[in-house]
């Protein structure tokens, strides 16, 4: 035989042993658990039909998803391993994790919810305009004591008079508004809203809700940017094992887009899926709202799930202004981006 061609097939070979090797190890199966932030609702359709349509399986992963709830903050649970993966309802508890004065080591590699669904909403009649910021003056404006410092953030930003403002301190149920005790209410426009057109429908309603809307004043259309629902992982797994944290989000980026693809399909699917607890009514209302959310800028150009370094440094700042946080931290230790798919990677 050639010389020439005894060389080129044994390249070829080589080529072919390196991508049967490669294969092979694409193949190994590993284990992930995902902990919710709260109870199996739509808010994490990604995951859960990343779940149902085999996603997480066509990456060699053996996904368990374990739910949230009232004292399960997902965040010790995975910086000590008991689960690889977490989603945090706010960003910024990342950022707070890893500023501690006994740092966790946990780092935000993804979020679902591109713009947060963080609002303040308000009732009124059929018809009536947008209110804005300026319009809380003379007003009372219910919150979560935990998160006076991000109204205070919103205030400074848009100028207003907080002596002209009395703010009480509700609980994250949107009844203090339903029933005219407040003006203003701290929630999610995904979450309460649905409660308050279901109250509003009803025969019996309470004046202060009968036959109205809701309207919303969203903390990110004024000047507060924050990500919601963030995907976060131990410094452990991603030292030790980058390639399952890269398949994990590729899997979540495909019920994502399948959502979005598919909004019908995945209502049943999500409203029929184990321990789903909001049924396909709401989910069906859910996604309306819901799924503009998960895109914007920033994810047609590098992808979903994609994180904005300047939005981390602009949460970082409110913690920091408010006095939640003893210090500034390089984003870079907070959130990364060098694992998610690349577009139109499959």
């Amino acid at each position: 035989m050639d010389r020439h061609l005894a060389a080129l097939l044994a390249a070829a070979v080589a080529v072919g042993a390196s991508a049967i090797l490669s294969a092979g190890a694409q193949a190994q199966p590993m284990t992930a658990v995902t902990q919710l932030g709260w109870l199996r609702i739509g808010e994490y359709g990604p995951i859960i039909v990343a779940d149902a349509k085999g996603f997480f399986a066509d990456e060699g992963i053996t996904h368990k998803t374990v739910d949230g709830g009232p004292g399960k903050n997902p965040i010790p649970i995975v910086a000590v391993g008991q689960a690889q993966f977490g989603l945090a309802t706010q960003g910024m508890q990342i950022i707070a994790a890893r500023a501690a004065r006994d740092p966790v080591d946990v780092v935000a590699i993804g979020t679902l919810f591109q713009q947060a669904p963080s609002s303040y909403l308000s009732i009124v009649d059929p018809g009536a305009p947008q209110s804005k910021p300026k319009d809380m003056e003379g007003k009372t404006v219910g919150i979560q004591a935990e998160t006076e410092f991000v109204y205070k953030a919103f205030a400074r930003k848009n100028g207003i008079d907080l002596s002209k403002v009395k703010v009480a301190f509700v609980k994250a149920t949107a009844e203090p508004l339903m029933v005219g005790q407040i003006d203003y209410f701290s929630g999610w426009m995904v979450n309460q809203t649905y409660q308050i057109e279901q109250e509003a429908a009803k025969p019996d309603a309470p004046p202060a809700i009968k036959g109205k809307e809701w309207r919303a004043l969203r903390l990110a259309e004024w000047g507060i940017p924050t990500y919601t629902d963030v995907i976060f992982t131990s410094g452990d797994t991603l030292k030790n094992n980058p390639e399952l944290v890269r398949r994990y989000l590729k899997a979540v980026a495909r019920g994502m887009q399948y959502i979005l693809d598919h909004p019908d399909e995945t209502v049943d699917l999500v409203a029929k899926a184990p321990g789903q607890i909001e049924d396909a009514k709401k989910l069906a209302w859910r996604w309306k709202l819901q799924n503009p959310l998960f895109v914007s800028d920033d994810t047609r150009k590098n992808g979903l799930l994609w994180m904005n370094p300047a939005t981390w440094e602009q949460m970082e700042s409110f913690l920091k202004e408010g006095e939640q946080i003893p210090r500034l931290l390089p984003v870079a230790e907070v959130m990364t981006n060098d694992y998610l798919p690349k577009p139109g990677a499959r």
